[in-house]
Formats: C-alpha cells, sequence, structure tokens
C-alpha cells in the first residue's frame, strides 16, 4: 500500500489508499433440506489522490494494478468538488471480530441452521420455515501519505428465520445479527410462531389516531430520518430541520440516541471510518437533547468541531468501496427508561404492534417526513394481540412523534434501513399516531 501511496504522489500532493478482503458463507435451509450454499470472496482497493484541491478517485481488485493511479487522475482531472487534507489521528483497537466466528466452518452453519429449523419443526411441524445464516469475514486497511496506517479484523454472523404461509408467500421474518455467533432460543421461536398464526387472522382499522409501538427491527425506518436530521452534510447546506438547534430539547426525556462505533461486536463495528478518523461513541440526544451531528473531516472543519469518525463510503441503496465517503451511521443506539416488553403490550387498551413497513425511502427523509405502508402490524385490543392489520399505511413527522414516546422496551433488536444494518433498538411506544386504514 505504501509503495503505491509513493508512486501516486509523484502525480498529485496527497494519496490514499484503502484495501478490504472480503470472505463470505451462506448457507439456506428451506423446509428441512438444503436450498443453497454460497462462497463469495473479494478483493477491493481504492486510491483517492489530490491535487491544487481537487480529489480523484479509482477503484481496482489488486494492490499490484498501477492502472489505478492512472485512472484516478483522469478522475481528478474532471472534478470541480473540494478535497480536505486527510487526517493522521491514532487509533484504539476494538472488539469487531471473533475467534470464535473464524474458526467457524460451513459445516458448522450447516449444523446451526438444521438444529433451528429442527427446533422449529417440533413445535410447529404444519408451518413452513427457513434459515439463510450469513458469515462474514473481513479486513480493512487504510494507509495515506500524511502518515496515518492502520487495519482492523471485522467478523458477522447475520441468522434470518422465516416462516411462509399456505399458499407460499414469506409471512414472518426475524433476523439475529452480530459479530459474534447469536444465541436463538426456543421463546425466539415460539415468539414468530405466535407472529405466523396471527397472520391467519387479518383485521382492518380505520382512519384513527392510536398508539402505536415499533419493534427494534422496524425503528429502523424513522431512525432514517432521526439520522438525515443529524447528518453534517445536511447542516452545512442548511437543509436539516435541527441547524442551530443544539442544547435545545427536540424528543421525550425518556430517550437517548447514540452513535456508537466502538460497541463490542456490533453489526457496524470498526477502529476507524473510511477516512481514518477513530471510532467514537457520540450522544446525539441525551434524554430528548440535541446534543451532537454526525460530522466527516470536511463537514467539521466547516461547522468548526472535530470529526465524529462517521465518514462511510455508503448511500443510500449500496455499500461499495468505490461509493464517496457520506456520513452515516455506523452503530445506532436507543435507549432509556426501559419497561419489560410484555408489560408496554399489556398496556394498551386499543393500538397497534408494527414490525414491518414498506417505502421506508419516500417522503422527505431530511426533514423528518414519513408514510409509509404498514407490511408487518398487528392489532393490539386490552393488551392482547388480535390479528394481523391488513391494508394500513403511517404517516407523520418524527419531529412530532418522538416527543410524545410513552415506553421504551427492553429487548435489543437489529434495526434495518432498507438494505443496510443502522444498530439495535428495543420496541418504542408512541402514544398517538396517525393510521390511515380502510
Amino acid at each position: 500500500m505504501k509503495t503505491l501511496i509513493e508512486k501516486a504522489l509523484k502525480s498529485c500532493d496527497q494519496a490514499e489508499v484503502n484495501f478490504r478482503d472480503v470472505y463470505s458463507t451462506t448457507v439456506t435451509i428451506l423446509l428441512g433440506n438444503i436450498k443453497n450454499i454460497e462462497s463469495e470472496k473479494k478483493t477491493e482497493v481504492a486510491l483517492r489522490m489530490v491535487k491544487d484541491g481537487k480529489m480523484g478517485t479509482a477503484i481496482a481488485t489488486s494492490l499490484e494494478d498501477e492502472s489505478i493511479i492512472s485512472r484516478a487522475i483522469i478522475s481528478l482531472e474532471n472534478q470541480t468538488s473540494e478535497a480536505s487534507a486527510f487526517p493522521n489521528a491514532k487509533y484504539e483497537a476494538v472488539q469487531s471480530s471473533s475467534e470464535d466466528v473464524k474458526k467457524c466452518t460451513t459445516q458448522d452453519l450447516v449444523n446451526m441452521a438444521f438444529d433451528l429449523s429442527n427446533r422449529f419443526k417440533a413445535m410447529a411441524e404444519d408451518v413452513g420455515f427457513g434459515v439463510q445464516i450469513v458469515k462474514t469475514l473481513k479486513t480493512v486497511k487504510l494507509c495515506n501519505s500524511n502518515g496515518f496506517d492502520g487495519e482492523y479484523d471485522y467478523t458477522n454472523v447475520s441468522v434470518l428465520t422465516y416462516t411462509l404461509s399456505k399458499q407460499g408467500f414469506y409471512s414472518t421474518m426475524k433476523e439475529f445479527t452480530n459479530g459474534f455467533i447469536p444465541e436463538i432460543t426456543d421463546e425466539d421461536l415460539s415468539r414468530q410462531l405466535m407472529f405466523h398464526r396471527l397472520g391467519e387472522q387479518p383485521v382492518e382499522v380505520g382512519n384513527e389516531k392510536m398508539p402505536v409501538i415499533f419493534s427494534g427491527t422496524a425503528m429502523g425506518s424513522l431512525m432514517l430520518r432521526v439520522l438525515g436530521g443529524v447528518s453534517g452534510g445536511n447542516i452545512t447546506k442548511n437543509v436539516s430541520p435541527i441547524v442551530g438547534k443544539l442544547g435545545e430539547k427536540l424528543f421525550s426525556d425518556i430517550m437517548t440516541i447514540r452513535d456508537d462505533a466502538t460497541m463490542p461486536y456490533g453489526v457496524n463495528t470498526f477502529a476507524f471510518d473510511d477516512e481514518g478518523t477513530p471510532a467514537q461513541n457520540t450522544v446525539l440526544y441525551d434524554k430528548g437533547v440535541l446534543k451532537n451531528y454526525l460530522t466527516s473531516v470536511s463537514h467539521a472543519e466547516k461547522l468548526g468541531t472535530s470529526p465524529t469518525g462517521n465518514a462511510i463510503k455508503r448511500t443510500l441503496f449500496s455499500k461499495e468501496i468505490e461509493d464517496a465517503p457520506s456520513v452515516y451511521d455506523s452503530n445506532l443506539i436507543i435507549e432509556g427508561d426501559s419497561q419489560p416488553d410484555d408489560d408496554i403490550i399489556k398496556g394498551v387498551k386499543r393500538g397497534l404492534y408494527i414490525t414491518g413497513v414498506m417505502g421506508a425511502h419516500t417522503g422527505n427523509i431530511n426533514q423528518g417526513e414519513f408514510s409509509m405502508n404498514i407490511s408487518s402490524g398487528f392489532l393490539i385490543e386490552n393488551g392482547t394481540f388480535k390479528g394481523k392489520v391488513k391494508g394500513a399505511m403511517i404517516a407523520g413527522n418524527i419531529y412530532d412523534l418522538f416527543k410524545g414516546i410513552e415506553a421504551i422496551g427492553t429487548k435489543m433488536e437489529p434495526m434495518r434501513s432498507i438494505f443496510y444494518h443502522m444498530g439495535y433498538s428495543p420496541m418504542v411506544k408512541f402514544a398517538e399516531v396517525n393510521i390511515i386504514g380502510k
């Protein structure tokens, strides 16, 4: 990597090489039989070069491919955007990889999948059940001409369990994902079976306002809007509704939100971001009070602050090494005055429990607006689930919604934002939400 940088510096003022070695194995079992076993290995290299305040980028699949330099020069000559200096800050090691995952063989994954399938079958032989397990091993290296030279390993095991309706469609889906091998209990499988049975009991709701509980997983659709608000890019462009509101109470005081790239074995844990800024634990909202924005190097310069280590090579729909670093989350964590999940459900006289939505990417995300179809939601009456809601939508704005949080649950679940994980959240109960039904 240093050799490539030395050669690149003959044609530029600064250079940076980002290297990733990724290996993944996927095992899928459907209806008690192996559906497929797939493996993928890829090496990715990205070169960024800065000259006269402009930046050019090129990618390759090997550090030996020196044509990446000439391609980066062509990119640089056709760019007009400003470039910042590459950072050179010391970073600390984090718990981003597990030796147990590294040692886990394909046969181990198969055994794990069959174990889950057999345990579920013992509970409900009449219900179609599937398991997909993905093991990911990754080595990340980053080196730049300003002296930064970093490396860390990353592991992840993601387990997706799902049930099928009598027509063969997906009925329920549940995901477990960590840097270590997740433990899935019989209670987890039993709860999934309960929601599958509820799916066989369709119910309808009208146009009304009612309490709504978002599962931890479904919270990702709302947190995408929280992220849009605190993004340094949106703050510097003055397109966020919370510009200039640091220190103000914007959400309920029973909720705290932080972004923690140092979380041990988190789904997005890393030692440094894709610019080389060390991983940090940044409190965004402390008991509802806005404390910080998330920033890259360039945004921090414009705001007169320090970068928070959130420059990630990612877009809303992709997460590839060729993407330019943008401000995104690491492990967003929702926490607060927690209550047992069952007690929260029992306390609802009439309301909805939402485990999945469609349309999370629509609407004015940066302004906090949402209008989403409820793809998986369940009606609660007098603290008891009554059936699965059909043909309903939910609409509003998070800056109104998050002021009316009444309860936060205990069990953490991985949050999803469309295609990617955002971190972890327990269930969250909102006092009153607009439901568009029949």
